[in-house]
């Protein structure tokens, strides 16, 4: 009988033992694309046997965890945080002997074959993966109207020192025995302000952006929030929280490229007849080159255009979205080039209220559905660009009593992709492009509003030409009476 009962104990104590045990997230966060939790030993592959100081482990390869995460542009550095806060770090390019394994006494911990033993940290909880910094579309850029001033990422981010903030989340109040309780909920949040990163002066305005189109204008009294691969920002105050954040323009210029609705509508309101040209791929940056080398001598007696603040993402479709609408790619439904249902009404459809008679005049293939159809322009000559046949369209039609014409040039963007946007050729464009609105100005009897959209050059740009940069997001504007 005591046998018996020393088995079936026996046997309750390998039960007990073999059961399964709580197994804490393993966080893979900073510059990847899929940030996640490893939950189990087993998510990742077949567990590799390996033995480090007489210890024998079942792992997984560091390397096929951060694989998973897919890193953005070139990893440097991965850092290794164990619930202590105990953080060392090794290079991205040296983990080919690294492993990660789980113990019921050392939680999720680091086994480095070749590196330091301080590097093997137990109890990890996260693996932060710190880029080179090189893709410019995943960082935050911050921006002002003449410099790029700087680029961070949420891997570097993490990297650094951040604010611990207790964000508020709401209050509840309860009533015993006549007395009244209350409590005020928070969630801990890692923040940093702007001026953490690049300096700022008090009552500096910011022109925030996110990926998914948001745009808003804020006071620098915020913070800005680093979680796993996200950067947001947050306004306690308000309770304003715009999540995947890419650019801040600091001191952003008073215009915008949505400035074209506005105006376009109160001529057409004041009876005015009205000429809109649309130079796609002109960034401000590259007409100040054109016009101090002599390549747009028309434009340059109206002086120096109006910078324009532009909207993110900076391509052709966004753009022309924006400045027909007036509202950011969030509100007209146009957050990325195959978008093409307009959520908001265009100037075209002020115009049709105003009984107005309009054209709209587009060599491109019909990228947004608009209230009105644009009168399609071919490259008749084939001569490679399309800019010569849109403007004898466009004088051909000058006289035929339209309120309201609309031309989208594309030979400057094309050109630049081509090229180079300050290379000879792209010059060249722009010089020619200058001539025939001087012709087309010349015959027009009416207002003139000539604005660029960022065209589809601005996407390709990598590196140090960062999609959110101070080459893509300023646009020249002008009003010609």
């Amino acid at each position: 009988m005591g046998l018996l009962l020393l088995v079936i104990g026996a046997a309750a104590l390998s039960f007990i033992y073999k059961a399964p045990c709580y197994i804490p997230p393993l966080r893979i966060i900073g510059d990847v694309s899929n940030s996640y939790c490893l939950q189990s030993p087993n998510e990742i592959g077949k567990l590799e046997q390996i033995s480090f100081q007489g210890t024998k482990y079942k792992a997984i390869k560091l390397s096929d965890i951060i694989s998973k995460a897919e890193p953005v542009a070139n990893p440097s550095q991965l850092y290794l945080a164990g619930l202590d806060g105990f953080t060392p770090a090794i290079k991205a390019a040296e983990i080919e002997d690294c492993y990660i394994s789980f113990t019921h006494q050392n939680g999720w911990e680091a086994v480095n074959l070749k590196h330091p033993v301080s590097s093997n940290t137990k109890m990890l909880t996260e693996i932060v993966v710190v880029s080179d910094g090189s893709s410019g579309d995943f960082a935050l850029n911050v921006i002002d109207t003449e410099n790029n001033l700087v680029r961070v990422t949420p891997g570097q981010l993490l990297s650094r020192p951040l604010t611990r903030y207790f964000y508020p989340e709401g209050r509840a109040a309860v009533q015993n025995n006549g007395k009244d309780y209350e409590s005020q909920v928070y969630t801990k949040r890692l923040v940093f302000k702007l001026s953490d990163v690049t300096p700022v002066k008090e009552g500096d305005n910011l022109l925030v952006m996110t990926e998914k189109g948001k745009y808003r204008m804020v006071d620098n009294s915020g913070y800005f929030e680093v979680r796993d691969n996200n950067i947001s920002y947050l306004q306690p105050e308000d309770r304003t929280i715009l999540e995947q954040v890419r650019g801040v323009i600091l001191r952003p210029p008073a215009a915008s490229i949505m400035d074209t609705y506005y105006d376009a509508r109160h001529y057409l309101e004041g009876g005015d007849r009205l000429l809109v040209l649309v130079l796609d791929g002109l960034n401000y940056n590259q007409y100040s080159y054109a016009a101090a080398n002599g390549y747009m001598p028309f434009l340059k007696r109206y002086g120096t255009a109006v910078k324009a603040s532009g909207v993110y993402p900076p391509a052709s479709n966004v753009g022309l979205a924006a400045l027909l609408t007036g509202q950011a790619p969030e509100e007209n439904g146009i957050v990325s080039e195959k978008d093409r249902q307009l959520k908001a009404s265009s100037i075209f459809a002020e115009a049709n209220r105003l009984s107005k008679k309009v054209l709209f005049l587009e060599a491109a293939p019909n990228r947004l559905d608009t209230e009105i159809q644009p009168l399609p322009v071919t490259d008749r000559n084939s001569d490679g660009n399309t800019d010569d046949d849109l403007y004898e369209t466009a004088l051909a039609n000058l006289d035929k009593g339209y309120d309201l014409i609309m031309v989208r040039f594309h030979d400057i963007d094309e050109t630049g992709q081509r090229y180079g946007e300050i290379a000879r050729p792209t010059m060249q464009a722009i010089s020619s492009l200058d001539n025939y609105l001087s012709k087309i100005i010349s015959k027009w009897s009416g207002k003139v509003i000539i604005t660029a959209n960022q065209g589809s050059m601005s996407g390709k740009l990598v590196g140090a030409e960062a999609i959110f940069s101070n080459n893509n997001m300023f646009v020249p504007y002008w009003r010609i009476p």
